[in-house]
Order: C-alpha cells, then structure tokens, then sequence
C-alpha cells in the first residue's frame, strides 16, 4: 500500500530472526521487479521504479543505511524483470524495455556502482526480455529470457567480458508457451536453468551440454502435480541443484533439490 522498496536482514546466520526492514525508496512508484546482491561488500538492488531501472546501494555491509538510489535507465518504460548480478568486478543489470520490447543489458563503469554506461539491446527480434535472469558463465555474462511471440526459452552470452558484444541467443525450449520466471545459474560447471513450462504447468530444469551454454540438453520435469513453477529460484545448494517455486494448485511454497537416492 505504500509503493515503497524495502530491505531487511535476518539478525541470525540461519534466518531464524529477521531485523526491522528499512526503507530505501518511497519517491512515488517503487520497488517491483526487484533483484538483490553483494557488490563490493555491500547489499545492492536493482528494482523497478516510476517507470525507470534504478539501483541503490548499501553504505555498510549490513544494509543498516543506503545510498541515494541512482537512474540507470529512463528512457521509455523500462525496468521490467530487473536482473543483478557483478560482470568483471562491476554490477550489471539486465531487464525489459517495455516501450520498445526490446531486452537490455547494462553495466557500470565502477565496482560501485556510481556510474552507469549506456544501455545495450541485447535482443530486438520481437517481444523479448519480460523475463530476465542474468548470470556470469565461463567468464562472461549470459541471460536466460523468454521471447513471448515464438514462446520459447532462450539464452544469450556475450562476446567479451564486460558484455559489450553479444552473441545470438540459443532456443533451449521451444515446446510452446515453454517459459516463464526462469533463473539462470552455473551448475557443476555448466549453466543451467529452472522455469515455468507454461502450457504444461510443470516445473522445469535444464542444463546446458557445455560451458559457454553453446549447445543444451532435453529439459527436466521436476515437478507435475498441479500447476506449479511461478516465481522459481535457482541455486547450488551443498553442490548440487535446488529450486523455490510456487505450487499455484496449494498456494504453497515449495522447494526441491536433487538427489540420486530413490
């Protein structure tokens, strides 16, 4: 109700204790398509607001107290599934411009975060980039997106380094209305991906059949009882894959992770 970004820390190491959220950003429409990271030792977001991607960046390591957020990009609606992640020692945000439907990569010219370069079009074959997950694979930054005309999953790397140069994306699913709420991640040293499959209402896991993401495998049905896979969440949890996802059927919360045993 109040259209403002808020933060808050667990006051334990296992999150059994949380602190009083803080607000960061109440100027108006703020605080969706939020994504959060550690960039140069303090807590960072890259969030939608007013119309316009914006980051702001923590003044200690806590997040106790923040830094004025700064406009990355305001040309257009822009912002839509904001992406964070540190390419090359500086943060870099991927997102969708809504006015253009085109998807974006930008990075910063400091390990802060102080200064911005100018926005890159990544994709602007059609509807592309609404979902965005942004990752650094073998080196350079890659994302993981959903191109919603041809509905079909697709990942994209860069060239170089600091993303200046793209390569064409890759088609990893194309089995129709395949994707929604992807996360990218390197996996055992390939990336890998979880989603929506959208038609089938299945949560999905793919991996790619190399390192740079090149070429990739047959995708994975991890769960489908029900219409499941919203709002998925990828990490590497003791070495191996798991994923947070909503179960739409129960309303609830689930998380699942891989293992051998039956």
């Amino acid at each position: 109700s109040n259209y403002a970004l808020k933060y808050v820390r667990a006051n334990d190491t296992n999150g059994s204790v949380w602190g009083t959220p803080v607000t960061i950003d109440d100027g108006g429409y703020a605080g969706e398509h939020t994504s959060l990271a550690v960039v140069n030792g303090n807590p960072a977001i890259s969030y939608y607001g007013n119309g316009a991607v914006k980051y702001v960046r923590a003044t200690d390591s806590n997040g106790s107290s923040w830094a004025t957020p700064i406009i990355v990009d305001s040309v257009g609606d822009v912002g839509y599934s904001t992406s964070l992640t540190v390419v090359n020692g500086c943060p870099a945000i991927s997102y969708f411009d809504l006015s253009n439907y085109y998807l974006k990569y930008v990075r910063s010219q400091d390990a802060n975060g102080e200064t911005w370069n100018d926005p890159i079009v990544v994709d602007a074959s059609g509807v592309v980039g609404y979902d965005t997950s942004l990752a650094v694979v073998d080196g350079k930054p890659a994302i993981a997106y959903r191109h919603h005309e041809d509905d079909d999953l697709r990942y994209v790397r860069a060239q170089d380094p600091n993303g200046e140069t793209w390569n064409d994306p890759v088609i990893v699913d194309d089995s129709g209305r395949a994707s929604r709420y992807m996360s990218l991640k390197v996996v055992n040293g390939v990336p890998a991906m979880s989603y929506l499959d959208w038609s089938a209402g299945d949560l999905k896991y793919v991996t790619a059949s190399d390192e740079a993401g090149s070429s990739w495998n047959g995708p994975v049905a991890v769960d489908s009882e029900g219409y499941l896979g919203q709002f998925t969440s990828l990490a590497v949890v003791c070495g191996e894959p798991a994923i947070s996802y909503y179960d739409k059927t129960n309303g609830d919360l689930k998380y699942a992770y891989y293992t051998t045993e039956p």
